[in-house]
């Protein structure tokens, strides 16, 4: 044992030890940053809806929570009936509801078509009764609140059946949809309007390049050991 411990020996197992170590103090500083959490907020200054969500492609998170307008005309029978909702859309998250049974009614949805021909889902409001609902027609100017997709990945998942989706607006529109919605504020008239569901949004998410350089660096500790050895070997061979 004495013969790895000689003076000379003594430098080298301490500059290996030193790098290895910085090695996989880096790899792990690179495994935090592969891990990222981006948390929307809302935002006061109203932005286009055109801005906020590009045509065929998700939502970004940092939209959700965004206030925003619109410009665009009603698609015709275009109206969507959403039941037994609350006009509290936060009481559709899971593990939020009380013991007090929130009244249920009804969400009403419109698509307005941009001017680039894409639609969007409008939330106009919520009503205890759907009838003599007058028709979304025409053009509008609309202001709101950006959500997501129902189905979008999130901590808390949506109770709620069915969702309000992508994939579920497709199938009522006559035009591609932006992903997520705009739930209307300053309603008028006989709806209520609608408390937004998501105030804000958390996204998780992983950096495949930072990835990549956790394992590069645990590479690098790897070769430092062998070459330790291998110098180790040398030295005490070439001792005797």
């Amino acid at each position: 044992m004495r013969k790895y411990l000689q003076g000379r020996l003594l430098v080298t197992h301490a500059l290996a030890l030193l790098l290895t170590t910085v090695c996989l103090l880096l790899s792990h500083w690179q495994w935090t940053r592969a891990h990222y959490v981006r948390q929307a907020s809302a935002s006061s200054k109203p932005v286009a809806f055109e801005q906020l969500s590009q045509a065929r492609d998700f939502l970004p998170p940092s939209s959700v929570g965004a206030t925003t307008k619109l410009i665009g005309t009603w698609q015709p029978n275009s109206r969507i009936l959403l039941a037994n909702r609350p006009a509290d859309g936060r009481k559709l998250l899971e593990g939020t509801q009380t013991s007090a049974i929130p009244s249920l009614g009804t969400w009403v949805v419109n698509l307005l078509v941009l001017r680039d021909g894409t639609s969007v889902a409008v939330v106009r409001g919520w009503t205890s009764s759907d009838r003599g609902l007058i028709p979304a027609t025409g053009p509008a100017n609309i202001s709101g609140i950006v959500q997501p997709a129902e189905d979008a990945p999130n901590e808390l998942a949506i109770t709620a059946k069915p969702l309000l989706t992508t994939k579920f607006l497709l199938s009522h529109s006559r035009t591609d949809v932006r992903d997520g919605f705009v739930v209307e504020t300053g309603v008028n008239g006989s709806l209520t309007q609608v408390v937004p569901t998501r105030q804000s949004f958390t996204s998780n998410g992983l950096r495949t390049l930072n990835v990549f350089y956790t394992f590069n660096w645990i590479f690098f500790a790897g070769l430092i050991l062998i070459i330790w050895i291998r110098v180790v070997r040398d030295e005490v061979s070439s001792a005797h």
